[in-house]
């Protein structure tokens, strides 16, 4: 099993993030009721965000990597499931296309009407593609969560998305001038 819990750890460390990330998209999409007023909140939670994302990516990332460099374990518990094996690019791929236009869009100040509209279409698939592999994983998350926390390395993967956290909560704090001083409204394109 080794000393981080070997493939169980990695879906315990998945699963972690996973829920941290469910907590924080939660919060997410309060902003989206009302963006106008609810703006700075709405970039801040982006920006917080982003290290557990990375620490969800990184852990599916390696499954993924060991999976197909065959190691044994990997191998034996399987891939996913075919059309959750399909969904994942576009889940990633929509999920980069919105975090690299909300970035740009912070940079900017909103100067491109083009980066606010595929912005919203890379919203768009990303919700759909979301909302399936978030009801795939459920029960596998909850049970994940609940039931590994005895494996070896439970204590460094608790860190790990702890950490996450804090790096996220440092980069909207350290960010949240440009946040506040974000001009909403059409600004042309650029």
């Amino acid at each position: 099993m080794g000393r981080f819990g070997g493939i169980e750890g990695n879906t315990a460390l998945t699963s972690a993030a996973a829920v941290v990330l469910t907590a924080l998209l939660l919060a997410e999409g309060v902003t989206l009721l009302d963006l106008n007023p609810l703006r700075t909140p709405h970039m801040f939670i982006g920006l917080l965000l982003l290290p557990p994302l990375l620490v969800k990516l990184g852990s599916t990332g390696y499954r993924f990597m060991r999976y197909y460099t065959g190691a044994a374990a990997y191998r034996l518990k399987g891939p996913p499931a075919t059309p959750l094996r399909l969904l994942a690019p576009v889940l990633v791929a929509a999920t980069i296309g919105i975090f690299v236009t909300g970035i740009a869009l912070l940079a900017l100040g909103h100067r491109s009407d083009t980066l606010v509209t595929l912005h919203k279409l890379s919203f768009i698939v990303w919700s759909v593609a979301f909302g399936i592999h978030f009801l795939a994983h459920l029960p596998k998350m909850l049970r994940s969560v609940t039931a590994t926390w005895t494996l070896p390395g439970a204590g460094i993967r608790l860190a790990l998305v702890g950490v996450s956290v804090i790096a996220g909560l440092g980069l909207g704090l350290a960010v949240l001038g440009p946040i506040t001083g974000w001009v909403g409204g059409g600004g042309g394109d650029g």
